[in-house]
C-alpha cells in the first residue's frame, strides 16, 4: 500500500502568558516549567538560557522553542540590556515537530511578524507594577481593541513562516531571489512602522531595529527595491498621507499639527517640494498621490 503523505496541520489555542520587555544586564528569570509550547525570541541584545540544564547563548535575532514540560531559565548578559519576547500557548499539529529542539534565526519575514506579535503582547500584557517586575506577566485589564485577536495571528503567521523554512523541500531558490525576497521583506516591516507612526519622521536606528538588521542592510533594501533612501521614502509616505487629511478637508495648519511639524511654513515647504503644490492649492483640487511609487 502506498505511503500516504500527512498533510501539514497547525492549531494554535490561547496563548496562557506573554511578555516582551527589557531586562537589566544580570537580571534572572526565575526557574519554570513549561505548561504548554513556548517561544522566546530575542529583540535585541543577548541572554542566556537554559533548558533542563543545558545552558545557550541567544543573541539578537534567535528564536528558541520549549517544548511542554521543558524547565527553563534566562539571565541577560552582554554589554546592552536585550529585550525579549516570551510566548507560552496552546498548540496542536505535526508543524510543531520541526519546532522541537529547534533554536535558529527569524528570516526577515518572520523577524517581522515576531516584532509585530512583541508589539500586540506589549499593548496585551504587563510585566511590571510600581516599577518592580510581576512574578508572572498579567493580563491588562482592558487591553486595546482586537490586541487578543492579533497576538494569536501575529504567532500564527510566525510559526507557519518558521515551519515552511524549516521544512521546506525540493529546490532552494537562488541567491538573487532569496536576496530579493530579504529586502522586500526588511522594506515591508520599516515601510508599516512608519505608517504605524506617521506622525514623526522615524529615525534611521528605530526603523533597524523595527526590521530586525543594520542600516547598511535597510538602506541597500530600500534603494533597491523603491529607489529611495529610508528617510525619503519616510517623507513621500507623510506627504501622501498629508494629502489624504487636506482631501477630507482638514486645514493645512492642522495637518502640520497632526504630523508633528515644527511649523505650518515648513509642512507647506515640504509638502510643495515632494508634490509641486502648496497644500492650500491642494486642498483646493485634491488628486491622488503616489509618491512612493515614483
Amino acid at each position: 500500500m502506498p505511503h500516504v503523505r500527512q498533510a501539514p496541520q497547525l492549531h494554535t489555542g490561547i496563548i496562557l502568558r506573554a511578555s516582551a520587555s527589557e531586562w537589566r544586564i544580570g537580571e534572572r528569570l526565575p526557574a519554570h516549567t513549561c505548561e504548554q509550547w513556548q517561544l522566546v525570541f530575542v529583540l535585541d541584545g543577548m541572554v542566556e538560557e537554559t533548558t533542563d540544564g543545558r545552558p545557550l547563548r541567544l543573541r539578537a535575532g534567535r528564536v528558541l522553542f520549549h517544548q511542554p514540560s521543558e524547565s527553563y531559565t534566562m539571565q541577560a548578559v552582554g554589554d546592552v540590556p536585550p529585550e525579549v519576547l516570551r510566548v507560552e500557548f496552546e498548540a496542536a499539529g505535526n508543524i510543531l515537530d520541526a519546532f522541537r529542539g529547534c533554536m535558529t534565526r527569524a528570516a526577515p519575514p518572520e523577524s517581522a511578524a515576531l516584532r509585530q506579535l512583541a508589539a500586540a503582547v506589549r499593548e496585551g500584557w504587563q510585566v511590571e507594577a510600581d516599577g518592580v517586575r510581576l512574578p508572572e506577566p498579567a493580563p491588562r485589564p482592558e487591553p486595546p481593541l482586537g490586541c487578543v485577536r492579533l497576538q494569536q495571528l501575529y504567532l500564527e503567521q510566525a510559526l507557519w513562516l518558521m515551519a515552511r523554512r524549516l521544512l521546506r523541500g525540493g529546490r532552494r531558490p537562488s541567491p538573487r531571489v532569496r536576496a530579493e525576497q530579504n529586502q522586500n521583506a526588511l522594506v515591508e516591516a520599516a515601510r508599516l512602522y512608519m505608517a504605524e507612526h506617521i506622525e514623526t519622521t522615524v529615525p534611521l536606528g528605530e526603523l533597524c531595529r523595527a526590521a530586525g538588521c543594520g542600516r547598511a542592510a535597510l538602506q541597500a533594501a530600500f534603494q533597491a527595491r523603491t529607489g529611495h533612501t529610508p528617510r525619503e521614502y519616510n517623507a513621500r509616505l507623510r506627504a501622501e498621507h498629508a494629502g489624504a487629511l487636506l482631501a477630507q478637508g482638514y486645514t493645512p495648519g492642522e495637518v502640520a499639527r497632526m504630523l508633528g511639524y515644527s511649523s505650518p511654513a515648513y509642512f507647506s515647504q515640504r509638502f510643495r517640494a515632494l508634490t509641486g503644490r502648496t497644500p492650500t492649492a491642494y486642498r483646493r483640487d485634491p488628486t491622488p498621490l503616489h509618491l512612493c511609487n515614483k
